[in-house]
């Protein structure tokens, strides 16, 4: 398995066009999350619960959001995830977003990608079962 796949605790399984963009995305918002407090860990519990120790109170509700919102992004992910050229194109928009704040530069800005990250994923395979056609 892919180690950002453990890092996420899903496997992405379907078009390997599709599954591609979707690791990408994975992996920039895995860096974002890492680059933006300087923490390793091998995994996301895992580094979530090492930033419980060291950030201050304010951040906690993020890193409480992350928790909330890690088993719906999971769920969402555990489909044959096909090819649509809507859906990859959707994907792509969320890379090219989250990619641009990579470095955390401006960490707000930062926290806005990782928490559009676990809103949009949902939103677009939801998206995709609601049956837009592939074109």
């Amino acid at each position: 398995m892919d180690k950002c796949f453990e890092w996420w605790g899903v496997i992405l399984t379907g078009n390997q066009k599709t599954v591609k963009a979707l690791s990408e995305l994975l992996d920039i918002n895995k860096a974002l999350f890492q680059n933006l407090y300087k923490v390793q860990a091998d995994t996301i519990e895992e580094l979530v619960n090492k930033l419980y120790e060291l950030v201050p109170e304010y951040e906690k509700k993020f890193l409480n959001y992350v928790n909330e919102q890690l088993p719906n992004l999971r769920r969402y992910l555990q489909v044959e995830i096909p090819y649509n050229p809507k859906l990859v194109s959707s994907i792509d928009y969320e890379i090219y977003i989250s990619s641009a704040e990579i470095d955390c530069e401006y960490p707000f800005d930062a926290r806005g990608c990782i928490i559009t990250f676990f809103q949009r994923v949902p939103d677009i395979i939801d998206l995709y079962k609601e049956g837009f056609s592939a074109e």
